[in-house]
């Protein structure tokens, strides 16, 4: 058993311990993509219902959300959120089987305090933080209009322990190149390619960079380049990844790549059209009171974690903290640095040391949350 916490806290059983960990390696080998996570959630739902509790299925209308409470059953809440989906081909190349048990962990403590609670605390579960953005979608049907705090975690493959991290935002784009097909052999001046708008495009993309400031980024990859060797391409496609620290520079990303886009598109003859890929991941903005109450309950187990450090990766967690108080903790997975994103980090997702640190993180979290919900001044100093 994990030592307590705090005087008076429970703490999550060997048992407890020995079932989450099942829970990651069920949700680690069933890897599922963004709004299709029907074993993951099916897997945690009936975790939570073998220990007594109700849930609420579908919330906000995403088939693989779900939601359950303990504490007062109306009202204000603190918000546990968990995610589940995983990547293409890498599976859970991100981890996110850790982040769901670790926020599973922290309601099982929240749970055994819920006669003390005088908010509630909710275990939220998130779909489609990979692709598509789920937290945005449930930001806007409501599901978070009575949350006080929001708190999450995240594995790190590059780095220690942290709490109160920032974020990059992050928007993609899916650019779209039309020009005129014609044989390439016989008659390719009769024809406009696509493919050559996209080459340009890339060009135009590197030669930009050098311009970017230096936490910005972008990156993305030929998705159509044509359909057959002998065919001027009539179509091409690429998507687009852009992420800054700032909204305000994002925003001025995006309306640079726009201009590179019809530069290329004018270059080749072609025209061009820019949608949406990606929704607008804002940058993570973290509440300092809730880090400070995070790192306290850390340091019970001997972690100190880095404050305020920058991620250059994203996440929708960004939108849920520009609107409700929010922290997150980032927890080693390997004890040598493993690229995010990858196998080896898929790998790590899964072994002692990952799971022994998800376990730490879920005592902080859970009984961060428990302080949350008991503290009438706490949750005051966190609003403000």
């Amino acid at each position: 058993m994990l030592k307590t916490v705090y005087s008076g806290m429970p703490t999550l059983t060997t048992g407890q311990i020995a079932d989450l960990t099942l829970l990651s390696r069920d949700i680690h080998g069933h890897p599922e993509l963004a709004y299709q996570e029907r074993h993951a959630q099916a897997a945690i739902v009936a975790f939570l219902e073998r220990a007594g509790h109700r849930v609420e299925r579908d919330i906000g209308g995403l088939e693989t959300a779900f939601r359950t409470r303990v504490g007062p059953a109306t009202g204000p809440a603190v918000a546990l959120l968990a995610e589940y989906d995983a990547l293409p081909e890498v599976g859970h190349g991100c981890g996110h089987n850790l982040i769901a048990i670790s926020n599973v962990g922290a309601y099982l403590i929240a749970a055994a305090n819920a006669a003390r609670l005088e908010v509630a605390v909710e275990l939220i579960g998130t779909p489609a933080e990979e692709n598509g953005g789920g937290k945005i979608d449930l930001l806007r049907k409501g599901v978070f209009d009575r949350t006080v705090a929001a708190l999450s975690s995240h594995p790190a493959g590059q780095g220690g322990w942290a709490v109160s991290g920032t974020g990059l935002g992050v928007v993609g784009k899916r650019v779209t190149f039309t020009g005129v097909a014609a044989h390439a052999g016989s008659a390719p001046e009769k024809g406009r390619n696509a493919l050559n708008a996209v080459i340009r495009f890339f060009v135009g993309i590197d030669g930009w960079r050098q311009q970017l400031e230096v936490d910005s980024r972008v990156h993305g990859y030929i998705s159509d380049g044509g359909k057959a060797m002998n065919v001027v391409p009539a179509r091409a496609e690429a998507i687009f990844g852009l992420r800054a620290k700032e909204r305000a520079t994002l925003d001025g990303m995006v309306q640079r790549f726009g201009e590179i886009a019809k530069g290329a598109a004018l270059l080749t003859g072609t025209n061009v059209e820019i949608a949406e890929y990606l929704p607008y991941y804002e940058p993570v903005k973290a509440n300092l009171v809730l880090g400070d109450v995070i790192a306290a309950e850390l340091a019970t187990h001997g972690v100190t974690p880095e404050r305020g450090i920058l991620v250059t990766a994203s996440t929708d967690l960004g939108n849920v903290s520009t609107k409700v108080p929010t922290d997150w903790v980032r927890f080693p997975v390997s004890a040598k640095p493993v690229p995010g994103h990858s196998v080896e980090m898929r790998d790590a997702s899964i072994s002692d040391l990952a799971h022994h640190n998800a376990m730490i993180t879920a005592e902080a979290l859970g009984s961060t949350a428990v302080r949350i919900a008991t503290d009438k001044a706490l949750r005051e100093r966190i609003a403000a």
